[in-house]
């Protein structure tokens, strides 16, 4: 007889229970959805013109996408002459494929420097399962970081990085998951004299202005000397009206 009140009772509180999550959850409304992140933009460098000598400067012109605006910091940054100092757009062979790739490269660089592209018309939003993918190619001791732009101007530079590497190498990664975040002069591209690091949360990455990767270290020169090379890159967000 006990044993049946028990079960009496435990059915009740159940029922209950039930009733209560169900109200109060009517009430609240629906769970939200989930965030998404769609892909925002996608930056391939453009390819030479016919008779084009297979390095030139780096410009507006070489980008792709008319709905991005180039911006290049750092004394590496500055134009140089020809194909001879600065950030160029370089045409070469795949070493493994045979295909020709032109991509953004920081050989000839000669101080360090950042690529940026800023979309015209919307700020990023990089919270939540935001994401970079990109197909890079750094050499000898340089590592690519993503760099960030806020809305208020400050410029910051990822604990995060890809390691040299033989052959172009694809690969995406969340930006949750980079560690923490440190001040980029963008006038020198080197690290600022707040040495603070700075975590995802501390930092409004709801309202990036700006977005692009840096090695910061100056060009070594050709084939497998020191350099960078950024054949394209994907931005997966949300995007917010300027």
């Amino acid at each position: 007889m006990r044993r049946t009140t028990y079960l009496v009772a435990a059915a009740i509180f159940l029922v209950c229970a039930v009733s209560t999550y169900t109200q109060q959850r009517g009430q609240n409304g629906p769970a939200p959805a989930p965030k998404r992140a769609s892909l925002i933009f996608r930056e391939d460098f453009k390819g030479k013109a016919p008779g084009a000598e297979a390095e030139i400067q780096l410009t507006q012109d070489q980008l792709m996408n008319p709905n991005l605006l180039l911006r290049l910091y750092g004394p590496g940054g500055k134009p140089g002459h020809g194909n001879q100092l600065g950030l160029l757009l370089n045409n070469n062979e795949d070493p493994a494929t045979g295909d020709i790739v032109s991509y953004a490269w920081s050989g000839v660089t000669d101080g360090n420097w950042a690529i940026l592209l800023k979309d015209k018309n919307n700020y990023l939003d990089l919270t939540g399962p935001a994401k970079i993918r990109w197909r890079v190619r750094p050499r000898g001791t340089h590592q690519l970081h993503p760099v960030v732009k806020l809305a208020d101007g400050t410029m910051w530079v990822a604990d995060y990085a890809e390691p040299s590497s033989t052959y172009w190498r694809e690969n995406e990664f969340f930006i949750v998951d980079i560690p923490r975040w440190r001040t980029l002069d963008e006038n020198t591209v080197a690290e600022g004299k707040d040495v603070v690091w700075k975590i995802n949360s501390q930092l409004n990455l709801s309202k990036v202005d700006e977005i692009g990767f840096s090695d910061l270290m100056r060009g070594s020169g050709n084939g497998t000397q020191g350099n960078s090379g950024v054949d394209w890159i994907e931005v997966y967000g949300a995007p917010v009206k300027r």
